[in-house]
């Protein structure tokens, strides 16, 4: 058997793993010699908060803390609210934890996870004071007072165990986007050669912006005082959305185009060429000063190259000004981007225009809030006819484990992870409980076991095939060992500590199956009707206007995040059914933009603006027609390219012609989009119809 080498990477999680439980341990012992009623809760949120990074732990932590307040307060309402009316109380009590955690999926980062905690840990406190409320406020301080040990140890551990945090941080942050310029280059270049999997590569960055935009909190938060710096980088990556799109636009303009005349294709390649060597020297940051000489180079040529192809008068001409002005367009934007970078490695300022911003999905908030409702209205009717001693226990950790469940996109997928994992940390319990705490009540002694099998969770949790287990094992493990000061766990105490646990997730999991059910399925129905949603919105004149071509961008980039999340959960040819057409549904937002820009200021004929405007229409009938779709005719469409190809050669402005150019690649593409979007528009819709009627 062949072990893991001690690499970096395993070596990190190593590490780890160490300072969590030496974390995890002290703030147990602390809990211990306060005297605290439930010293488990101490290491249970050492767990829960630790992360990757000491920024995402401090943030993490902080934000703990701020939810750990609001549920205490909330525990403490809910008892004043409904003293002695039982039903009432779980009522109110399944009302809080539905809208925190509806709310949780409204916000972003940590501050998400914050709701949820104000979800569960006014549960933990109302239902621990159910029977004695006139102790409400003391359980709720001594509540608070495991999660502020819990967080402190944490954050200290995470200080002195991570020295130089603050310039890994910033070297961090810079290595992450010379690799995602770098990246982006390889599949331009790609894209310009009409190579296969340049579409695929452009996907796949424009998925992975969104989660690095989402992790430039915990950069700025691991590196104090580089708060400017993270500012620059969310400008650089909302840059670079752009240059992906327009990578896209790029690559529908190449392949909707009859004809590439030779000089076309001999500058084509030029232009993947200079990328590929571009890639290069952008993934040394050393030399970013060199990769903008070569991007001020490439741009140069390429507007020289369109100077000589927009005054011919012939449809070669025509074509290369089309394909042109896509190059040159993707060029200024990667120029845009790479200076972004570049003030940001020299500590320049930049403007903040370009941020990406995640919108919310009030729908999915909803849902999510309603299954987190009956969940606890269903736990609560098991305890009231059943009568069961740990009725409490169990609906707290219900809460728990429907706020967890509840800002996870995939639930479902992970659930069954996630019931093994605290399967694992029952079995794992036996060793504490059964022999080693009978022997000796010295914490010394306890510590030992307890701080080998949390290392091992620890390190099961920095390895993505066991993650989802561990992750539960390591947040649950302390709960069932039920340590207290004043005595040791019995046989019958540990088996319904364990049934608790085990029914509470077993319960949590079945809810949200049946309860506005989740699937993948489900999944990739929203995100195409929020897709179309969006172009609905631009299919509306007045609202089209306003509707900024860098919003589109970010809505769209979300929506290609979603679909790399859910990557490998369905089968292969509906992922890329999906991913095609969420780049289509993004090719065809920012082209009609474009043209209504250029019919606005009266450069293309108005009726072009309409023809897009009917492709647009077109595309969205895909999702709304069972029959057939109505598209405009072949006729027609070359009829109004003739109509603009006969108006590009008629003027000699060469400033006409380039916009002329513009409006017929704009049209060229969306109508290639409303081809290459048909399976994932059509397919999905029995589905989706079969939803709506159910």
């Amino acid at each position: 058997m062949k072990f893991p080498q001690l690499q970096p990477t395993n070596l990190s999680a190593v590490l780890f793993s160490l300072r969590t439980t030496i974390a995890s341990l002290v703030a147990v012992a602390i809990a211990l010699w306060m005297e605290l009623g439930a010293p488990q809760w101490a290491g249970m949120t050492v767990w829960i908060v630790a992360q990757n990074s000491r920024g995402m732990s401090l943030s993490k932590g902080r934000w703990r803390v701020a939810g750990t307040v609001l549920g205490m307060v909330g525990g403490i309402g809910l008892i004043a609210l409904a003293p002695q009316h039982p039903w009432v109380f779980f009522l109110l009590l399944a009302g809080w934890v539905g809208l925190c955690t509806g709310l949780a999926c409204l916000v972003e980062s940590f501050r998400g996870y914050a709701m949820v905690l104000a979800g569960y840990t006014g549960a933990i406190i109302a239902l621990g004071a159910a029977e004695q409320p006139d102790h409400v406020f003391y359980i709720a301080m001594a509540r608070g007072s495991y999660i502020f040990i819990g967080v402190v140890c944490e954050m200290v551990a995470g200080m002195v165990a991570v020295p130089g945090a603050d310039r890994k941080a910033r070297q961090e942050l810079q290595e992450k986007l010379a690799s995602l310029f770098a990246q982006s280059a390889a599949a331009l270049a790609c894209v310009a050669r009409r190579e296969e999997g340049g579409v695929a590569q452009l996907s796949t960055l424009l998925g992975n912006l969104q989660a690095l935009n989402d992790q430039l909190e915990f950069i700025r938060i691991d590196s104090h005082g580089a708060h400017e710096d993270a500012e620059r980088a969310y400008v650089t990556l909302g840059r670079v959305a752009f240059v992906l799109s327009r990578g896209v636009g790029l690559h529908s303009r190449l392949a909707s185009s009859p004809h590439l005349p030779p000089p076309l294709l001999e500058g084509l390649e030029r232009v993947a060429r200079e990328l590929d060597e571009l890639s290069l020297s952008l993934k040394d940051i050393e030399k970013i000063d060199v990769s903008l000489a070569q991007l001020t180079t490439m741009l140069s040529e390429n507007r020289e190259a369109l100077a000589r192809y927009l005054p011919l008068d012939s449809r070669d001409g025509v074509q290369a000004s089309i394909a042109g002005i896509g190059v040159e367009i993707m060029l200024e934007d990667f120029l845009s981007a790479v200076q972004s970078h570049s003030a940001g490695v020299k500590g320049r300022r930049v403007q903040k225009e370009f941020r990406i911003k995640r919108s919310v999905d009030m729908r999915f908030a909803c849902m999510n809030g309603v299954r987190s409702a009956a969940a606890m209205v269903i736990g609560a009717l098991i305890w009231e006819v059943t009568a069961w001693p740990y009725g409490a226990a169990y609906l707290s950790l219900l809460s728990v484990i429907c706020a967890r469940f509840a800002i996870m996109n995939n639930m479902i997928l992970v659930s069954r992870s996630f019931f093994y994992g605290a399967v694992w940390s029952v079995l794992a319990s036996i060793i504490p409980v059964f022999i080693v705490m009978p022997l000796s009540s010295d914490y010394a002694i306890f510590a030992l076991p307890y701080g080998v099998l949390m290392f091992l969770g620890g390190l099961a949790l920095r390895w993505p095939a066991t993650a989802g287990m561990a992750a539960s094992y390591v947040n649950f493990f302390p709960w069932v060992l039920g340590l207290d000061n004043q005595g040791r766990m019995d046989e019958i105490e540990w088996v319904n500590q364990s049934i608790a646990l085990l029914l509470a997730l077993w319960s949590g999991v079945q809810v949200f199956r049946t309860v506005l059910p989740f699937s993948a399925k489900q999944a990739w129905v929203q995100l195409r009707r929020q897709l179309i949603e969006g172009l609905h919105r631009l299919d509306t004149p007045e609202d089209g206007r306003r509707q900024a071509q860098k919003r589109w961008v970010d809505e769209t980039t979300q929506r290609m995040e979603q679909v790399i999340r859910f990557a490998g959960q369905i089968p292969e040819h509906e992922t890329k059914d999906m991913v095609r057409g969420t780049l289509a549904v993004m090719t065809v937002g920012r082209n009609l933009l474009t043209l209504r820009d250029l019919a606005a200021s009266q450069r293309v004929p108005m009726s072009s603006l309409q023809e897009g405007e009917q492709l647009t229409r077109d595309i969205i009938h895909l999702t709304e027609e069972t029959i057939s779709d109505h598209p405009v005719s072949e006729e027609r469409f070359w009829q109004e390219q003739h109509m603009l190809e006969k108006a590009f050669l008629e003027t000699q402005d060469v400033s006409l012609r380039h916009d002329i150019a513009s409006g017929m690649g704009s049209l060229r593409i969306i109508r290639f989009e409303y081809h290459a979007s048909k399976a994932f528009l059509k397919e999905t819709f029995t589905f989706a119809e079969g939803l709506r009627h159910a």
